[in-house]
Parts: structure tokens; C-alpha cells; sequence
């Protein structure tokens, strides 16, 4: 099933919730119409029950090239810039928010906006010609909206070194840096996603959900030590007590698969 308007494609590929960026012509730019039905898509997955796994990819031959520079031909609009970049930062907070894990599938270039695309997602698989860019600094300008989810995901020594370059780099440093988790020829793009989705698929899916909200809390450094402590051991022994934490430890006593991951 897919649904598509001008600038998304809303598809569902079994399980998983492919929302495809349909904006070729213009490399699928992030125009701000773009992050509006990128958040619509996510949330409406997010609520799927029978949804387990967003994929974020691009139609076309270009993944992301960034922000739409004809948006910014008005950039004296203060106003303006201010509410498009708090939509595209809001929407990368909700992807780090999503319950569902989301997969990232970069073909060629990532540039610009889409580093925060990349960086918030919780899995990337790129093609192995895929070029990544924070060019901002030679703009003038700093890649100030998805910067908290770029230090999040590098770091912030690292992620401040790749904004100063501001240098264009590729898969074997998106790999070093943790930017990226795998890299393969464009043509096993899809293969590969499909492989996560499998691995994904094996999974709890509230168990998943508790992991990304458990690391999210860890991360932001917002818990004092004895909070931490709390929140850890008391996830640990909810989910050893749940519904799910006793099926799975049934199903494993008993050799069977559990319940959420059947027989196909």
C-alpha cells in the first residue's frame, strides 16, 4: 500500500513504514511544505500498531541535498527563517522521540539538513559513493537547528571539527565517525535495509520502544547520578516483569519464536 502527494510518498512494505522524500527534481530539498508531511508521516507510523520500523529514504538519485536554497532567497525575513528552522528541529527531536526504530537509507549525498536527517535517525546504511557535507561556515551561516542531533551522534569534539572544515567527506569517515553504521553498492541499498528490518523484526516491540527512550535519557545528561541509577534498574525490572519480558523468556526456555516475530 503507498500514498503519495507532491512531496511524500507514505508506503507500507509489510511491517515497516517507508516515508520517501519525493522531491527529485530538486534533489529532495527540505523545503518547509517537506518537514511538515515528513512530521505527519512519522507520527501517523509512529501511532501503526502494526507498523514495527520507519525507513527515511529519497526518491531519485540524490538522498538529500540539503535545505531548499530557494526558500532562503528571503532570508530577510527573520520571522520566517526563525519558523521553518524551529519546524525542521522539532522534527528531528520527534524522530529521536519515535517509538518505532528508524532506518535511514542514503544513496549518494546527505548535505546540509539532511546531516540532521542522517544524525537523528538510529540506524544509516549509505551506498559506498555517498558523500556527506556541513558546508554552513563558508556560507556565513552554522548548522545551528540540527546541531544538537549531530553532537549526539559524534560527539561534540568530532562534531564540531566536521562543522569547521566544513569540508565535504565520504563513507569511510561517516563510518569512523559513527555517522553511519554500513555502507554498500547503491544497487544492495534495499538488501540491506531489508536485512535490519528482519533483525528489527525479531525484536519486542515495547522493549524497543523503552531502549530508545532509556538511551535518550542517558544521553542528554539531564539525570543526576542517583537518578540514572533509578531509572535504569527500575526499567530493568519492569521489563524483566512485563507481558513481553515473560514471553520472551518462555519462548527462549521453550526453543520457539515469540509471540511478536511468528513463523512466516
Amino acid at each position: 500500500m503507498s500514498e503519495s502527494n507532491e512531496v511524500l510518498l507514505y508506503e507500507r512494505r509489510g511491517d515497516a513504514i517507508w516515508l520517501t522524500m519525493n522531491r527529485p527534481e530538486i534533489r529532495n530539498a527540505l523545503a518547509a511544505s517537506l518537514v511538515q508531511e515528513l512530521s505527519d508521516g512519522l507520527q501517523r507510523a509512529a501511532h501503526d500498531p502494526d507498523a514495527r520500523v520507519v525507513v527515511l529514504a529519497g526518491a531519485g538519485s540524490v538522498f538529500c541535498a540539503g535545505a531548499d536554497v530557494n526558500q532562503y532567497l528571503d532570508a530577510f525575513d527573520r520571522e520566517r527563517v526563525f519558523e521553518e528552522g524551529a519546524r525542521l528541529y522539532d522534527f528531528l527531536d520527534e524522530m529521536q522521540r519515535c517509538p518505532k526504530p528508524i532506518i535511514a537509507r542514503v544513496q549518494r549525498a546527505a548535505f546540509g539538513g539532511a546531516i540532521g536527517l542522517v544524525c537523528a535517525a538510529d540506524m544509516v546504511v549509505a551506498s559506498d559513493d555517498a558523500r556527506f557535507s556541513l558546508s554552513e561556515a563558508r556560507l556565513g551561516l552554522v548548522p545551528a537547528v540540527i546541531c544538537p542531533s549531530v553532537v549526539r551522534a559524534l560527539g561534540p569534539r568530532e562534531a564540531q571539527a566536521v562543522m569547521l572544515r566544513a569540508e565535504p567527506f565520504g563513507v569511510d569517515d561517516a563510518l569512523r565517525l559513527g555517522m553511519i553504521q554500513r555502507a554498500v553498492p547503491g544497487e544492495r541499498l534495499d538488501d540491506a535495509v531489508e536485512e535490519w528490518v528482519a533483525q528489527i523484526r525479531a525484536n519486542a516491540p515495547t522493549a524497543m520502544a523503552d531502549t530508545k527512550a532509556l538511551v535518550a535519557d542517558i544521553a542528554d545528561g539531564r539525570l543526576t547520578p542517583d537518578e540514572r541509577r533509578v531509572r535504569c534498574v527500575t526499567i530493568a525490572a519492569d521489563r524483566r516483569a512485563s507481558a513481553e519480558g515473560q514471553e520472551g523468556l518462555s519462548a527462549f526456555l521453550e526453543k520457539r519464536r515469540p509471540s511478536w516475530n511468528p513463523e512466516t
